[in-house]
């Protein structure tokens, strides 16, 4: 136990070299010369997978619901705000074509208020039967907010990765994955 603790004060001073590497090349690992932006990256790394999953999820449900049989086109049940916003996203892909990313479908440039916003415009006849507590939809938008930090490279409080958590295990108690 005395070297547990030990090792965990050795390990918040900012000057020492955190165990986990980060390699920008072979040969170059920023943790020994950025250590505290490395702790930092690492702490916020679970919250960000964390929120990866959800989102991405939630993109899929949104699409295989909005589908349904097949029969139906999903995009025009999205909403004309949306649409717009997306297609804005779409002509900013063109411009970056150079980049390496591939070609990525109209769902895949929605962000997760968007994501919120479709499945709560598509709730009678669509999500009520899927998802059955609009309660859900309002406790995912609680994460809006923590996700923009999340991907503005600011780490999460415990107590807020722990809400991150609840809401996912809310959901899929309810929407199974």
């Amino acid at each position: 136990m005395l070297g547990q603790t030990a090792e965990r004060a050795i390990n918040r001073l900012e000057d020492v070299v955190p165990s986990e590497s980060l390699y920008l090349s072979s040969a170059y690992d920023l943790a020994t010369v950025l250590p505290e932006g490395v702790r930092s990256a690492s702490k916020a790394s679970e919250a960000y997978k964390l929120l990866f999953v959800f989102e991405k999820y939630l993109r899929q449900l949104t699409v295989e619901v909005l589908a349904g049989d097949g029969s139906a086109n999903w995009w025009d049940l999205v909403p004309p705000d949306v649409q717009s916003e997306v297609k804005r996203l779409e002509e900013t892909e063109e411009t970056k074509s150079w980049m390496a990313l591939g070609s990525r479908d109209k769902s895949a440039l929605m962000t997760l208020p968007q994501l919120l916003k479709v499945i709560e415009h598509n709730w009678k006849g669509a999500f009520e039967d899927v998802i059955r507590d609009r309660g859900l939809i309002q406790e995912a938008r609680l994460l809006i907010h923590l996700r923009n930090t999340i991907c503005h490279m600011s780490a999460i409080p415990e107590e807020e990765l722990a809400r991150v958590r609840q809401t996912m295990r809310d959901w899929f108690r309810v929407v199974a994955p």
